[in-house]
C-alpha cells in the first residue's frame, strides 16, 4: 500500500497573532477539536483551520505536536490559534474579533461535540446529560455569532434517535403514560433541525459509513450538513464497497506501513488463554461451550449483540469500530496471527491517521483520542464536498430510499433534509424508518413533505 501524501498544513500557534481570513475561502473554526482527525481530513481537503477549541488536556497535546510538525515543515506563515478551554468558557465574540472576521465571513464551523449523551452504548440521557446542556446552546452561540457559510457537525449514529428527554425503561409503563413529544425518539434531531432553520440554514442529516470513504473500517456515524440558502448540501456518495467502485480497504492494507507499533494495551492472562482458542476472524462462537457460558456471564443469554464478544480480527476486512479501550472482552480489537491488543499506531492507521502522527498522553489516553476522533479520510471526503457545493451550488440528487447497504449489512439510507421557511413552516423532507415512539409518527402531514416520506413503518 503507498504512502498517503497529505497537504501542508498551517504552522505552530502563537495566541497573541490576531488572524485575518479576509481572502480566505476555505477557512474553519474548529470545535472539540479533539486529536484534531477530522481537521486532518478538512486540511487535506484543502481548508485551512483558524482556531481549534478542546478542552482534554493530552488532546492539547497532540494538537500540538500536530502543530510543531506543520512548523518544521511549513515555516509560520499563518499559525493556528490552539485553545485549551471548553467551548463554552470561550467568548465567540472575542475569538470572531481575534480572528479578524466580519459576521457572514467565515466558511466553515466544524466539530463533533461530544457523543457520549447519545451513543447507544451509554444511558442516552441527550439533553438532561449535563455534557449536551452546556455544550449544544453554546455552539448555537457559535453559529450566531460567526453566521458561517456552512456548518459540519459528525456524531456517532444515536444522535439521530436521541429525545430531548430520557424517560428511564422502567418508567415506561402503561400506568406512566404515553411518552411526551420531548421524550420521543429524535426529538433532539428536531430541535436542533429547527434551531438551525430558523438561522437560515437548510441542513442535510443521515449517516455515514466510512468504509466507503477509503477508512479501513466500518464505522457508521450520524452527519449532519448545514449551508446559508435553500439548496440542500446532500451528504457525499460512497468512494468504496459499492458496484463499480473499488473494494473497501482492509485490516491488512491498512497496516503494510506500519514501522513502529508503539504502545501495546496489555492482556489479562485470563484474557490471553480465551483468545489463544480463537481464530483469525473469529470470536466467542468458536470456543468451547462451556467456556462460551464461563466468560460471558449473563451476556451469554442474550438474543443478540453478542458478535463483538472475543473476537479476533480478520486481515481481509475493514475492522470494526475502533473504541478507546481495546482489551474490553466485548468490543476487543485483537491482532489476526498475534495474541495482542492493536497497537496505539495501528489503531490509529484504522482510523485512517497518516503515517507518524503522534499523540500525546499515556498509552490509554492515546487509544482514549484515537478511539474519539473522526476519522480523516471521512474528513477530507466530506471536506472536499462541501468546498465544491459552496463554489457551484449544486448537487446531486438525494439517494433513494433503500438506496444501499454495507458490507455489515447495516442498512445506512436513512436521511433527510430541512429548507427553511419561517413564514410559512420549515420543510422537512425524510427518508427514515419510523416507529410509533418516533417524534416524527406524531408530526402532522402538513409539517413534513409528504411526497417524499418514504419507508414509514
Amino acid at each position: 500500500m503507498r504512502l498517503r501524501r497529505w497537504p501542508k498544513m498551517s504552522s505552530a500557534p502563537d495566541p497573541r497573532r490576531t488572524h485575518s481570513v479576509a481572502t480566505a475561502t476555505q477557512a474553519f473554526v474548529s470545535l472539540f477539536t479533539g486529536a484534531g482527525g477530522l481537521d486532518l481530513g478538512l486540511e487535506a481537503a484543502g481548508w485551512r483551520p483558524l482556531a481549534q477549541i478542546e478542552c482534554d488536556t493530552d488532546a492539547v497535546g497532540t494538537l500540538r505536536l500536530a502543530a510543531e510538525r506543520r512548523a518544521a515543515a511549513d515555516g509560520e506563515a499563518q499559525p493556528t490559534l490552539i485553545i485549551p478551554k471548553r467551548i463554552e468558557e470561550q467568548s465567540p465574540r472575542e475569538l470572531r474579533k481575534q480572528l479578524g472576521l466580519k459576521k457572514g465571513e467565515l466558511p466553515l464551523i466544524a466539530g463533533g461535540p461530544p457523543c457520549q449523551p447519545f451513543t447507544t452504548h451509554g444511558l442516552r440521557q441527550a439533553l438532561t446529560d449535563r455534557r449536551a446542556v452546556e455544550v449544544w446552546p453554546t455552539y448555537l452561540q457559535y453559529v450566531d455569532e460567526f453566521s458561517p457559510k456552512a456548518l459540519l457537525i459528525e456524531n456517532v449514529d444515536g444522535l439521530l434517535s436521541a429525545a430531548l428527554q430520557h424517560r428511564p425503561l422502567k418508567l415506561r409503563n402503561a400506568d406512566a403514560g404515553e411518552l411526551s413529544f420531548d421524550e420521543r425518539k429524535g426529538s433532539f434531531l428536531h430541535w436542533l433541525l429547527n434551531e438551525l432553520a430558523d438561522r437560515g440554514y437548510t441542513t442535510t442529516w443521515g449517516l455515514a459509513e466510512a468504509a466507503d470513504y477509503g477508512v479501513p473500517q466500518m464505522r457508521q456515524r450520524s452527519i449532519i450538513i448545514g449551508v446559508k440558502g435553500k439548496t440542500p448540501c446532500y451528504l457525499p456518495a460512497p468512494q468504496y464497497g459499492q458496484p463499480g467502485l473499488p473494494p473497501v480497504k482492509t485490516l491488512k492494507e491498512a497496516l503494510s506501513d506500519i514501522e513502529e507499533l508503539g504502545p501495546v494495551q496489555p492482556l489479562s492472562s485470563r484474557k490471553t488463554a480465551v483468545y489463544e482458542k480463537i481464530p483469525a476472524g473469529g470470536n466467542w462462537r468458536d470456543l468451547p461451550k462451556e467456556m462460551q457460558i464461563s466468560t460471558m456471564g449473563k451476556a451469554y443469554e442474550a438474543t443478540g449483540g453478542k458478535s463483538g464478544w472475543w473476537r479476533r480480527l480478520s486481515w481481509d476486512s475493514p475492522t470494526p469500530t475502533i473504541l478507546g479501550m481495546p482489551d474490553h472482552s466485548s468490543t476487543a480489537l485483537i491482532h489476526p496471527d498475534e495474541t495482542r491488543c492493536l497497537s496505539v499506531n495501528e489503531c490509529a492507521a484504522a482510523q485512517s491517521f497518516p503515517p507518524g502522527t503522534r499523540f500525546a498522553g499515556k498509552p490509554r489516553s492515546q487509544y482514549q483520542q484515537i478511539g474519539n476522533a473522526v476519522p480523516p479520510l471521512l474528513g477530507a471526503a466530506l471536506g472536499r464536498h462541501i468546498s465544491a457545493f459552496l463554489v457551484t451550488r449544486k448537487d446531486s440528487k438525494p439517494s433513494p430510499p433503500d438506496w444501499r447497504k454495507t458490507s455489515a449489512n447495516r442498512r445506512i439510507g436513512t436521511h433527510g433534509w430541512v429548507i427553511p421557511d419561517k413564514e410559512n413552516g420549515h420543510k422537512f423532507t425524510l427518508n427514515v424508518k419510523i416507529r410509533p415512539d418516533h417524534v416524527w409518527f406524531t408530526l402532522n402531514n402538513e409539517d413534513i413533505d409528504s411526497d417524499t416520506l418514504f419507508a414509514i413503518i
